[in-house]
This record gives C-alpha cells, sequence and structure tokens, in this order.
C-alpha cells in the first residue's frame, strides 16, 4: 500500500511539472488561435495614387501559417471598394501562394485603372482600398487591404505612365530631339546613329534600364528622376553605338528594369542597307526582251537578251533574278536584289547573252523575273541598266512544279 501511494505521489509531481511547463509556453509564446491560422500581410501597405491616368504598383503578399505549415492559399479575385464598402471595379486575375514550413509569398502588379480613381472622386472619395481574400487549409477566409490615397500628380508613387522610342536620323542640324519614326534605313557604316526614349511619369525615384540591340546588352541605364518634371529622354549611348557594319535588319528596345511598367515596352528596327556606288541606273540601255514580255523558252528556242554597247574593251554582267512577286516589283530600286542570290549570272565580252539548255532546269516557267546588264572597263562600272521584267513560257509549263517549288526555297547571299 504505501509502495502504490508513493507511486501516485510520484505520477502527481510529474504531472504538475508538465502542467507548469505548459503555462509557461503559454505566457511567452501565447494563446494559439482556434480556426483561421493563414495570417497574410502586403508590402507596401499604402499606395499614393493620382488621378487622370492608369496607375501601377507591385504589391507583395506574405502569408504565415503555424498549424498548417505545407498547402497552397489562392486569392480569385481583387476588388477596389470605398470606405463605406462599395465596390468600384473588380480584378479577376487569380494569384496563388504555396504556403511552405508555414511561410509563402507571392507578387502582384497591380494597374489601378483611371476610370476607377475617377469613379471614386465623383463619390467624393479622396481614399480608394484593394482588398483581396486569401483562403487558407479550411478554406477559411482572411483578408488583406491596400490603402490607396488619390494625390496630386507631384505626390503619387513613382510609376511609369507611358514611353516613346525614336531615331535621331534623318539628322537635323538645328534639334537635338528625335526626328524620326519607328523604322528607319541607313547606309552601312552610318556614324552616329542613336536612339531616344522619352519616359513620361509619376512621382519621383531611381530608374534603372539598359538599352540593347538584337537582345544584346549595350549600355546600363541608372537615373535619378525628379519629382514634379513629369518627363524625361534617356538617349542610347555613343560608345559602343548602334553597330551599323552588318547589313540587315537590327531591332532595338529600352528595357526598364526598375520600376516595373505598367506597359509593353517598344521596340524600334532600322535596316542597314549597302550603299550604291555603282553607275547610274539607266546608264546602260536595254534593247529585247522588252519589258514584261513573255519570251518562249523550249529545247528548240533559246531567249537572247540585248542591250546596247558601252564601248569598246567593255566587260558586261548579265543577271538573272528570280521575283517572289511581279506587283512589288522597281525597275530603278539597285539595292533589291544586292543580297538575293541571281538565278543565272554570266559574264560575256559581247552586248548580249543567250540562255542555254543547261539553264532551262533551272528557270520555272510561268514564275516573273526580272535581268540586269552592268558595264566595266579596267575593273570600274561605266554603266548599269534599270532592272526589266520577263516571263518565260514553254511548251509544258507545269503547275505541279510551280506548287512544289516555293518561292522562298532559295537561300540569299551577299553578291
Amino acid at each position: 500500500m504505501r509502495h502504490l501511494y508513493f507511486t501516485m505521489g510520484r505520477l502527481k509531481s510529474w504531472t504538475a511539472a508538465w502542467i507548469r511547463l505548459g503555462f509557461w509556453i503559454i505566457l511567452i509564446v501565447g494563446i494559439p488561435e482556434l480556426g483561421q491560422a493563414l495570417d497574410v500581410s502586403v508590402t507596401p501597405a499604402t499606395v499614393n495614387i493620382v488621378p487622370g491616368l492608369n496607375n501601377t504598383a507591385q504589391l507583395r503578399y506574405n502569408g504565415v501559417d503555424l498549424l498548417d505549415p505545407n498547402f497552397t492559399s489562392t486569392s480569385a479575385q481583387g476588388r477596389f471598394i470605398t470606405e463605406d464598402g462599395r465596390v468600384l471595379g473588380r480584378v479577376n486575375r487569380g494569384l496563388t501562394m504555396p504556403i511552405v514550413n508555414s511561410r509563402g509569398s507571392v507578387v502582384e502588379l497591380l494597374t489601378i485603372p483611371a476610370g476607377v480613381i475617377a469613379e471614386a472622386l465623383k463619390l467624393k472619395q479622396s481614399r480608394i482600398g484593394y482588398q483581396r481574400d486569401f483562403l487558407d487549409i479550411n478554406n477559411e477566409v482572411e483578408s488583406v487591404l491596400v490603402t490607396l490615397p488619390v494625390v496630386p500628380s507631384s505626390a503619387g508613387a513613382f510609376n511609369l505612365v507611358r514611353m516613346t522610342l525614336e531615331f535621331n536620323q534623318p539628322m537635323e542640324t538645328a534639334a537635338t530631339r528625335p526626328s524620326s519614326g519607328g523604322r528607319i534605313t541607313v547606309p552601312r557604316f552610318t556614324k552616329g546613329l542613336r536612339a531616344f526614349a522619352t519616359l513620361t511619369y509619376n512621382g519621383g525615384g531611381t530608374l534603372r534600364g539598359q538599352w540593347k540591340v538584337d537582345g544584346q546588352i549595350l549600355g546600363i541605364v541608372t537615373r535619378q528622376l525628379n519629382r514634379g518634371l513629369r518627363e524625361v529622354t534617356i538617349p542610347s549611348p555613343l560608345n559602343p553605338s548602334f553597330p551599323t557594319y552588318g547589313t540587315g535588319l537590327h531591332k532595338v528596345e529600352f528595357e526598364i528594369l526598375d520600376p516595373v511598367p505598367g506597359f509593353d515596352e517598344p521596340i524600334i528596327y532600322y535596316f542597314v542597307t549597302e550603299a550604291y556606288t555603282g553607275a547610274p541606273l539607266g546608264s546602260l540601255k536595254l534593247v529585247e526582251p522588252l519589258e514584261r514580255a513573255y519570251v518562249l523558252f523550249s529545247s528548240k528556242q533559246f531567249p537572247r537578251f540585248s542591250w546596247r554597247a558601252a564601248g569598246e574593251g567593255a566587260l558586261y554582267r548579265f543577271r538573272l533574278y528570280r521575283l517572289d512577286s511581279a506587283a512589288t516589283f522597281d525597275s530603278r530600286a539597285p539595292l533589291a536584289f544586292a543580297y538575293q542570290k541571281p538565278e543565272l549570272s554570266a559574264v560575256t565580252k559581247a552586248a548580249h547573252y543567250d540562255l542555254t539548255a543547261f539553264d532551262r532546269d533551272d528557270i520555272l516557267l510561268g514564275s516573273p523575273y526580272c535581268w540586269q546588264v552592268q558595264a566595266f572597263k579596267d575593273d570600274v562600272m561605266v554603266g548599269a541598266s534599270i532592272f526589266r521584267l520577263v516571263h518565260f513560257t514553254g511548251p509544258a509549263v507545269s503547275s505541279e512544279k510551280i506548287r512544289l517549288d516555293p518561292l522562298n526555297s532559295r537561300g540569299a547571299s551577299p553578291q
């Protein structure tokens, strides 16, 4: 009996110790909330907005759930509300916040429409709320609210409203602002080609961005934008400048890194072309075939192309090009075929050139072609004809061949 009493006494002492330990834990940690365990906060909790335009804000939601450490919390939509609860608009875009080891976060790039701000001001409300409801593991709702005070433009949060990109070509001696549109053509090795990004913004802060050409970073920009100015123009770097040594189309963009813009950055293009330095087009006269002629090409009849002689000792280069379409053909565009491989190219001393049986396999009957002749003396071009349109016909024009031999199947290469 005494042994039993001793055992019970020892159990009571252990129980009392655990109770005392639990009591101190509650005092230090606090009593855990029953039911809803998810707690969500947002940063920033207040964002100043200005009337008359769309405002943007980057919001970060942070979730903590100590009772259920691993699950996924969702928010189906956000809504703009007045202080008395009236709904001004909704954002029908869901957010997903994974909770891992009791913590999680998700970022939202919010656009506050100008119409929502105007409606609030019409209701004499100078403060808007943006509310989202996140669900915990038991589908209980945890609401979080961002306060949006309507302030004058100079006091608004730093955000970008719009951006335009323009080139400085063609150059104007009396102007420093851009004068061109978003697509230009410049000769090879052009010097001083630059672009300008004109940004309209609210508030003030640090802008970070980078100039890129064909996806490659050309220069980094860090600029402090002062409040009250509303607009800034940022030029592309002079060194290194836009590359113009390679012919072809090039893409230019000013990528904004911070703050995150609420719009897609525009893209502009420039095309570098080989400068034409040859003889004037039309200084060498073509004779036959005539413009837009239909020429018979068969095993018994081979077409002759002729032109007027450029004098004694002249050497002629004859070239025949295949066209995608006769509708876009320009007889006085010397650079239109600068990077297209001709179907046929030949050099002759005679003032004519006859196609041969070997050429017949390379000619697609029924398709449009153009031809041109250049005259040389002592390796110097002394004459150049315009380009002339021609069609080839024959006893067996195969529509099957035309369909199976696409026009863009031949590669282009510099000549």
